[in-house]
């Protein structure tokens, strides 16, 4: 009985010495995990860590939750742009989607889904009561990729570099027009001064699509070095140029020495394939993850239920969502009366083009902003399509067909002209035979003038085109400036017809300088009206972003200004590149 009861005794003080010892342990566990989560906080804020073993513990273990890491994207593009330089006029749509956030970095980044800027080089930004003074704060532990922290001085050399008159860069300098000058207030702190106020001083002076570059890699003394300077880009963001076989494809591996959350694809590849058909052949072999269809493709490949179960079908609106048009050159004797330019939007059907062409695929839109913007007017009807009026208007101008052969014509002048589009652009072509046989039934002759891309875009810029059709990628904040007023006719502007009203002008310019967004918005809406009334574009249709993705990727979340590429991932066994 005493022994039996001694071994009791013996046996519950073992099992309480155990019960004691693992809460400890569990206590132990329990702080470690703590300051992990702590430290994990640190590197999220961008506070430093002091232990260098444990930040490297807390990286590996946020990878590994977060998603796997490893795998490529090779995403095709249509259009191989000029530059990789954002600091240029030769800088377009896809220049900006290559090196826009994946190298080069603003002050301040649009959130994807409040859709407001937030800061990222900059840790603050404080706007004076006027508007007239930017004051930036940047963050102490951001640098480039090579290593070298990032100061005060490389935001003050990228704006200068943007406004110096030698530097082909007036599409850029344009943005800045109301920017005074900057100042260097201490080594993380720059101010910008403004002339006069302007309801996107924020996004502009933060460098927004165009991001911090640093002085060490670009400084120089004559201009024209860094107007060469078109590839090899340098920034501080997730991704690194690794090389551009011109003709191809430009490579990006990942920014092992990010300053800020690591990407998890080792690598992204822009694979540059001009034809529609080739494209989508190449996703489905597996030689490219992602395609942007045109919208007649999107619209037959989403009918097959066994290639919407095999690939990730997206489409969206965003404000960068296009809208496409027609431009008419004011300049050329065809189109200076707004009758002409009327009777060539009634003379064409484009609800057919929508219903036809683009299988249903998109809105016809009557004016330059985001069809679901507040800018937009939705009062504003189309104008219709109305033959039998395009003919009374060409007569009241005086384009009639004088000498009999078929073709109208004024003092002498037959009225034919070229109609240029991107070559490699398949929906353009067959726009462009609607417009041809249009314009045939109302007794004008259209060429269709087929341009390579690079070409193109360099007319265009110089204005040697007679009409076109191209399409403008919408701003977060949309201001039409650059596309209407009469002042950026030439000289490297954006209002490629010539359009020249002085009641737009006024109201662009009121819509500058107005901070009221209620007051913004009914100007917009005005320049809205004047724009659909003169008619210097005809608009043809908006439409969603389209976008075709392998399925092995992750967390492909559609957020109110679109994809981020950044925040995928593949998982292990879905890899399909190792290194």
């Amino acid at each position: 009985m005493n022994g039996r009861t001694g071994t009791k005794a013996f046996f519950l003080l073992f099992l309480l010495i155990i019960i004691i010892l693992l809460q400890l342990l569990s206590q132990n566990q329990f702080s470690r995990f703590g300051q992990r989560l702590d430290s994990l906080e640190k590197i999220i804020s961008g506070a430093p860590v002091q232990n260098k073993i444990q930040a490297k513990e807390v990286e590996n273990q946020a990878a590994v939750t977060a998603g796997d890491e490893g795998d490529w994207l090779v995403w095709a593009f249509a259009v191989e742009p000029k530059t990789l330089n954002l600091i240029s006029s030769e800088t377009d749509q896809y220049a900006i989607w290559i090196a826009f956030e994946k190298i080069f970095e603003p002050l301040m980044a649009y959130d994807y889904d409040e859709i407001k800027l937030k800061p990222c080089l900059a840790k603050s930004c404080e706007i004076s009561a006027d508007g007239m003074e930017i004051t930036y704060k940047l963050r102490d532990d951001i640098h480039f990729s090579d290593g070298v922290p990032i100061t005060a001085d490389d935001v003050i050399f990228t704006y200068q570099t943007i406004v110096n008159p030698k530097i082909d860069a007036q599409l850029v300098a344009q943005s800045f027009v109301d920017v005074d000058r900057a100042e260097r207030i201490d080594d993380k702190t720059v101010k910008f001064y403004m002339k006069r106020p302007y309801f996107l001083a924020q996004e502009v002076t933060s460098l927004w699509s165009v991001g911090v570059f640093p002085k060490h890699i670009y400084q120089f003394n004559d201009p024209q070095e860094f107007n060469k300077h078109v590839s090899n880009p340098v920034g501080s963001g997730p991704y690194i140029f690794e090389k551009w076989d011109v003709g191809d494809k430009v490579v990006f591996r990942r920014n092992e020495n990010y300053w800020g959350e690591k990407s998890k694809l080792k690598k992204i590849i822009c694979k540059f394939i001009v034809n529609d058909k080739a494209r989508l052949q190449a996703l489905r072999s597996g030689d490219v993850d992602m395609i942007i269809p045109s919208p007649e493709q999107y619209a037959e490949l989403v009918k097959d239920k066994k290639f919407t179960e095999e690939y990730r079908c997206l489409a969206y609106w965003t404000p960068s969502s296009p809208y496409f048009f027609f431009g008419w050159n004011e300049d050329a004797p065809f189109f200076s009366d707004r009758r002409v330019r009327l009777a060539m939007t009634e003379m064409i059907d484009r609800k057919s083009i929508i219903k036809n062409l683009l299988k249903g695929s998109g809105i016809e839109t009557t004016g330059p902003y985001y069809i679901y913007s507040r800018e937009n007017d939705p009062n504003i009807k189309p104008w219709p399509y109305d033959p039998n009026e395009a003919v009374q208007l060409l007569d009241e101008v005086g384009w009639k067909d004088h000498d009999g052969d078929g073709i109208r014509d004024k003092d002498g002048v037959p009225f034919r002209f070229k109609f240029s589009y991107a070559a490699d652009n398949g929906l353009y072509q067959n726009i462009a035979n609607v417009l041809k046989d249009s314009a045939a039934k109302v007794g004008i002759e259209v060429t269709a003038d087929p341009i390579e891309w690079s070409v193109l875009i360099t007319r265009i810029n110089e204005r040697k085109f007679e009409a076109m059709i191209m399409g403008w990628g919408g701003q977060i904040i949309e201001d039409n400036y650059q596309m209407f007023h009469s002042s950026q006719i030439g000289n490297s502007g954006s209002n490629y017809v010539g359009f020249r009203n002085a009641e737009a002008d006024r109201i662009l310019e009121q819509i500058r300088r107005s901070m009221d967004e209620e007051k913004r918005i009914e100007l917009s809406r005005k320049l809205h009206s004047i724009v659909h009334y003169e008619q210097p574009y005809t608009f043809v249709f908006a439409r969603p972003t389209y976008r075709i993705l392998a399925p092995r990727f992750e967390n492909v979340i559609v957020h109110k200004l679109g994809l981020k590429e950044e925040e995928w991932y593949v998982p292990k066994d879905k890899q399909k590149y190792k290194n």
